[in-house]
């Protein structure tokens, strides 16, 4: 057995080494013409060149060339691509919206009324805190102790009438970003999730007085509200919060950090709740996103 496996392989060898020759015959003359000499290896190895520049030229044409478009795209590369025409859509509808304001802006300075406020300008809310030094400075001291001895517990109103009404409060975006998750009485979701950058600023709504800045095991870092007319404001699940409960807080002014604190969160986002005599309402039907 051993022998007929070594004279198999020794046919093999002599296969490769033995000259092969090439060459035309004149019908007339019967005279032949040898056009080629080589060895079977030499064959074998030019076959196998010719086939991987064949597989290059493959390989080129299918990752490069045209024959990319023929190919099925997979699932990610289309999430991905739809998630890069989303954030354009997103982007063009905040500029569309911010030229439209500027236009009625001018159009009322043109009929001559008077516009007694301005354009807010699209900025960055994303504000990296690591830097930052914490420590009050003796006029910021100083101010602060003035503030919480002649301001505690009153929340200012530039807003007089009785009974205004929510149409008549300009409400500041608690956060910049896109809606995840909307306003639904039937599953007593009373507000709306935010979802936007890591360490985005959380600003309050409107002026108001803090009544409740804490942790809780559901929520997270929460902190709630007072403002005018009975109105609460609640902000959920933050990473951390700049105000504590009594401080007075203007409208846009930074009170958190989002996060995914708490239970009930799964990824960061800002859960915004609106309130006003103890009845939930739906954000979006005051603020533009």
């Amino acid at each position: 057995m051993a022998k007929s496996n070594k004279s198999y392989l020794q046919s093999i060898f002599n296969f490769f080494l033995k000259s092969y020759k090439i060459s035309s015959v004149n019908k007339s003359t019967l005279q032949e013409t040898p056009l080629s000499i080589f060895k079977a290896y030499q064959l074998f190895i030019y076959i196998i060149y010719l086939l991987f520049i064949f597989c290059v030229v493959i390989f080129i044409l299918t990752a490069y060339g045209p024959l990319q478009n023929l190919l099925p795209q997979s699932a990610y590369f289309k999430k991905s691509e739809l998630i890069e025409l989303m954030v354009k859509v997103d982007s063009l509808e905040s500029n569309l919206l911010q030229k439209s304001k500027y236009i009625f802006v001018l159009d009322k300075i043109i009929n001559g009324e008077v516009v007694d406020s301005f354009i807010q300008t699209q900025n960055d809310s994303t504000i990296i805190f690591n830097d930052i030094t914490l420590t009050p400075s003796k006029e910021d001291s100083l101010l602060r102790h003035f503030v919480e001895n002649e301001e505690l517990y009153n929340i200012p109103a530039d807003y007089t009438a009785e009974n205004a009404d929510l149409e008549d409060f300009v409400f500041f975006k608690p956060a910049d970003g896109m809606i995840s998750s909307f306003f639904d009485m039937k599953e007593q979701h009373w507000g709306i999730d935010i979802v936007a950058n890591t360490n985005t600023s959380v600003k309050a709504t409107l002026d108001g007085v803090v009544i409740f800045s804490d942790w809780s095991v559901s929520s997270g870092h929460t902190i709630i509200i007072q403002h005018v007319d009975n109105i609460i404001s609640v902000y959920m699940h933050n990473a951390s919060l700049t105000k504590k409960s009594n401080d007075f807080v203007k409208s846009g002014e930074v009170i958190g950090i989002m996060g995914n604190s708490g239970e009930s969160s799964s990824d960061p986002h800002l859960h915004f709740e609106l309130w006003q005599n103890g009845t939930p309402i739906d954000p979006l039907e005051y603020l533009d996103f």
